[in-house]
């Protein structure tokens, strides 16, 4: 599950930036953010404020980010006070960096959260209206809490050489289905089996409902053909729940319009068994034949491997391959599924910058 944090991390290194003297970059793990030249210095403790950070007035003040004349931050947002990577002078600059180790953080030390500490939360845009609906208690077991971190966070996990699946990363909806092996009176199928529910929803164990309000709602348009395959040509065993999770896109969506009609494209399938444990299925030889054999479209698969972070940034880039619009980023798994302490299931996106700095671009969940 994605975290949100802003870590108290050191500086590894102070690189000049080559279109301006006023200015550097701070290099901090694998982020790197343009700062005010002399600020920081290579070993310097600060804490990291990410991308979609909504940062108070206060901490804005102290980081000299607060126009007094127009009463608002100097950041992104209707109140200047949201993060959001940018260019700078040519320059991809990630997130902001917060002196620490005095002040109101005189005791931080690394690894250290500060988010509760200097108030900082993450933004959560708005939900539109075509992607609301009646929902309901789904109850224990019918949903799935699912993220993916990013690989800039935890750079050490793939060992170089470790064989792996690159996946597009869609700029769309995330939408979950779940297959019980009992019924529920709200529940989608001839049985009321199947659970439909997005991100946000998901997470909460809600959702939506089988009843003619939610007939125009986005996420049951897009899975009615999914739903119907699943149905006929699926039966999971006893005490067993079978997710099948995806990414809906298409016109009005998102910001990125890919070609084509509003679409589900499944990126993972996942079993949970009756004492409630979870396992993913390796996308090669399980969960791509799983969708193939039950009429499900997957999303893009970009290349196999041995992995390497040059890899994974140069696929990042580019134009997606289902056309009309960049390419969001790439998602990386193992050739076989696995956890680790930090993350739990091994998997890790990287997000292009084109993606990242582009304007007036929509981040539903």
């Amino acid at each position: 599950m994605s975290t949100f944090s802003v870590p108290v991390i050191h500086i590894d290194a102070i690189e000049a930036h080559p279109n301006a003297d006023a200015i550097e970059i701070a290099v901090v793990g694998e982020y790197r953010c343009v700062v005010q030249k002399g600020q920081f210095r290579a070993g310097d403790l600060v804490a990291y404020i990410p991308e979609q950070a909504v940062v108070p007035e206060w901490v804005l003040r102290d980081m000299g980010l607060w126009d007094e004349q127009k009463n608002k931050g100097r950041l992104n947002g209707r109140r200047g006070d949201r993060v959001k990577a940018v260019r700078l002078r040519g320059e991809l600059s990630q997130g902001l960096l917060y002196p620490v180790g005095y002040g109101r953080t005189p005791g931080a030390e690394p690894g250290d959260d500060l988010a509760d500490l200097l108030g900082i939360t993450k933004y959560e845009p708005p939900v539109p209206v075509h992607l609301q609906g009646e929902v309901y208690n789904a109850g224990v077991g019918r949903t799935i809490a699912f993220d993916v971190e990013s690989w800039k966070k935890y750079p050490n996990i793939l060992a170089d050489g470790e064989p792996v699946v690159y996946t597009e990363k869609l700029h769309g909806t995330f939408c979950g289905l779940s297959i019980m092996p009992e019924s529920h009176p709200d529940g989608f199928g001839e049985n009321g089996r199947i659970t439909v529910f997005s991100k946000g929803l998901g997470a909460k164990g809600l959702a939506y409902k089988n009843n003619e309000t939610n007939r125009n709602n986005l996420y049951v348009r897009a899975t009615e053909v999914v739903r119907r395959h699943i149905e006929s040509g699926f039966r999971p065993p006893d005490a067993t729940a079978l997710f099948v999770l995806g990414e809906i896109t298409g016109k009005g969506v998102q910001d990125l319009a890919y070609e084509g009609d509003i679409k589900f494209r499944a990126f993972a399938v996942v079993e949970r068994d009756g004492s409630g444990r979870t396992r993913f299925f390796d996308w090669q030889q399980e969960a791509c034949l799983f969708c193939k054999l039950n009429g499900i479209e997957t999303v893009p698969v970009l290349d196999r491997g041995d992995f390497s972070a040059e890899r994974l940034r140069e696929l990042a880039g580019g134009t997606s391959t289902l056309g009309g619009c960049i390419r969001e980023g790439v998602v990386v798994v193992p050739e076989r599924e696995r956890t680790c302490p930090e993350i739990g299931r091994v998997a890790l996106k990287y997000v292009s910058a084109a993606y990242l700095t582009r304007k007036g671009g929509t981040e539903f969940n």
